[in-house]
């Protein structure tokens, strides 16, 4: 210790004002590193919401390995111009406005999934669907333009309650009010799916 103390009163006052700029420098950035992650981390969102941080742990679409709370639910605006920099940038490093509204989410779909505005054609095996088609502005049953958005058809995305989890859309969903009511036949599977997943009853005298 008087070690220390010998060299602090033999340095010069450039020495000494850098040596506090120093300190000063490592504080905020250890504040700033403990902050984020104490504003970042599952497990703080877990103290309130241990079910819902279960489920996405058991997430095939949106695993917790890759996709974390602050990614999905974090305010994630557009950079300013002007002062407002500064907050923009706390912001994105130190995320704090959490919110779970439809339009939150949409936004954040997009950021990671580009393209599926002009994806005409769904690349797994069980499912078609054309995603340029339903995000397309369409017609209601009385003429009135509407939208349709991600999270109404992808209504689980990581917190499926669902017995059997899947990111899809449910069967049940597609047929929800004038959404494809000519559709509505156990036999016409194949509108929506690359092959049969189940027999088709047959009428029997």
């Amino acid at each position: 210790m008087g070690f220390l103390w010998k060299r602090l009163t033999g340095m010069s006052l450039g020495g000494i004002a850098g040596l506090l700029a120093l300190l000063l420098t490592a504080g905020v950035a250890l504040f700033a590193w403990g902050a984020r992650w104490v504003n970042t981390s599952p497990t703080e969102c877990a103290t309130c919401h241990p079910e819902l941080t279960a489920m996405w742990k058991r997430s095939h679409g949106h695993p917790a390995g890759q996709v974390t709370c602050h990614e999905c639910h974090a305010d994630h605006s557009p950079a300013p111009v002007g002062p407002n920099l500064a907050a923009y940038a706390r912001d994105r490093f130190i995320p704090e406005k959490y919110l779970s509204t439809d339009e939150r989410l949409e936004r954040r779909c997009e950021s990671c999934h580009r393209d599926m505005r002009t994806a005409d054609k769904e690349k797994k095996q069980i499912i078609k669907l054309n995603h340029k088609v339903h995000l397309a502005p369409l017609k209601d049953a009385q003429g009135k333009e509407t939208r349709l958005g991600c999270v109404d058809c992808h209504l689980n995305v990581a917190h499926d309650k669902a017995e059997i989890e899947t990111n899809r859309p449910r069967m049940a969903g597609c047929f929800v009010g004038e959404c494809h009511r000519k559709d509505r036949n156990k036999d016409n599977c194949l509108r929506c799916h690359y092959q049969q997943l189940a027999e088709p009853e047959t009428k029997t005298l």
